[in-house]
């Protein structure tokens, strides 16, 4: 902990500049956060909660993140320690960082991906970084087998390893083997509860120009592999002969343009619509008859929090976290991995059932109260208070 009141920053090119901010109550923590991605999806979303709740629990906090990421933009400028992105294994950044640690001597750093995770430990293992470091794991696929994946979750820097779901905790407890080192929990991930309390509908109908009698079904995700589109596309296709159902996908990714080929040779051009990177959700979730998430690898599952909120029935596959937010028939509706017959039944059962979809909703939108931004930040504040005792 700092004595004084004013903090050092050492920018790039030796320039030293000062400023002066209140003094901060003595049980105040100091937390570095260390982003790597450019881009704003789940995982980014949850770091800047965090962020804000922290602020708002008296933490001092700064975020160490690439020049010009999305983060960046939405943290105070004050707070960032911005550097340049040039891999996933970078001295250059893991030097920064150490320069960084040792002008604001923060309590904790908080690594928040793979890339991040991957710079602490080079800052502690090159240049001799000595604060404890808490890693967030989010992905829910095995961790590495080479020396250097089991090097990095078993330095003595890593003090605990937060995972967003039990289903990765339970996958690294198995693939580290360590039972003492490092501390292995689960905080789930939380939404803004408050964004649901207004819901307007009609705008992405009235978008696509179609009626209400016509049953959406969507997902809003990357179009990335671990999302499964082609089982999205193989569910719309199993269900070609209903022509009131209409599919729409919202979202971008790396995938995008083999993911519109295969709707090509599906031949469900007609009944899908790819709508792209959105930035105004909130006024196209609530559209949806059904949200249809069929990831074949998921940590949680943040959209389909959203889902809930936005009284939207669900209807996912059993991967990675996802059951721990859908109890099966009681707020939503799971299938096995891949099964897009078992999808499109379930998609089926709900078009003809109103009452069941309500009941869903109803379900649903209590289940959602256990995920809030809030307690999620409450929660991780536990960890590091946990990891200085």
């Amino acid at each position: 902990m700092l004595a004084s009141p004013g903090w050092l920053i050492l920018w790039p090119f030796g320039f030293l500049i000062t400023f002066v901010e209140p003094m901060s109550a003595p049980s105040s923590l100091r937390i570095l956060h260390v982003s790597s991605p450019l881009s704003w999806r789940g995982g980014e979303q949850q770091v800047h909660y965090l962020y804000t709740n922290l602020m708002k629990m008296g933490c001092i906090q700064r975020v160490f993140c690439p020049v010009g990421s999305e983060l960046s933009k939405r943290v105070a400028a004050d707070d960032v320690i911005p550097y340049k992105k040039r891999s996933g294994f970078d001295v250059w950044a893991a030097r920064k960082l150490t320069g960084s640690i040792k002008h604001y001597q923060p309590d904790v750093i908080h690594a928040h991906d793979a890339h991040a995770h991957t710079t602490a430990v080079l800052a502690a293992t090159l240049f001799g970084m000595s604060t404890p470091v808490i890693l967030s794991r989010r992905v829910d696929f095995h961790v590495g087998r080479s020396w250097f994946s089991r090097f990095k979750y078993t330095h003595q820097s890593i003090r605990a390893i937060v995972c967003v779901s039990q289903a990765i905790e339970e996958m690294v407890r198995t693939d580290l083997d360590s039972p003492s080192h490092p501390f292995i929990t689960t905080v789930h991930s939380g939404v803004d509860l408050g964004r649901f309390d207004h819901i307007n509908k009609g705008k992405l109908r009235s978008e696509l120009g179609i009626d209400d009698d016509v049953f959406l079904v969507g997902n809003v995700a990357a179009l990335a592999d671990h999302k499964d589109y082609p089982t999205f596309l193989r569910t719309a296709q199993q269900l070609q002969d209903e022509r009131d159902i209409r599919f729409v996908i919202i979202g971008t990714g790396p995938m995008e343009e083999e993911i519109k080929q295969m709707a090509v040779e599906l031949n469900v051009t007609d009944r899908v619509t790819f709508l792209g990177f959105r930035t105004d959700l909130q006024a196209l979730f609530a559209d949806l008859d059904v949200f249809l998430f069929p990831s074949k690898t998921e940590g949680l599952g943040t959209s389909v929090l959203d889902a809930l909120g936005y009284g939207v029935p669900v209807v996912a596959t059993r991967a990675g976290g996802i059951p721990e937010i859908i109890d099966h028939d009681v707020n939503g509706l799971l299938a096995d991995v891949g099964d897009h017959e078992q999808l499109a039944h379930f998609i089926q059962q709900l078009k003809a059932d109103a009452a069941k979809r309500t009941d869903l909703i109803r379900a649903g939108r209590e289940k959602l109260k256990q995920f809030s931004h809030e307690q999620t930040a409450q929660n991780t504040f536990g960890i590091y208070q946990k990891i200085l005792v």
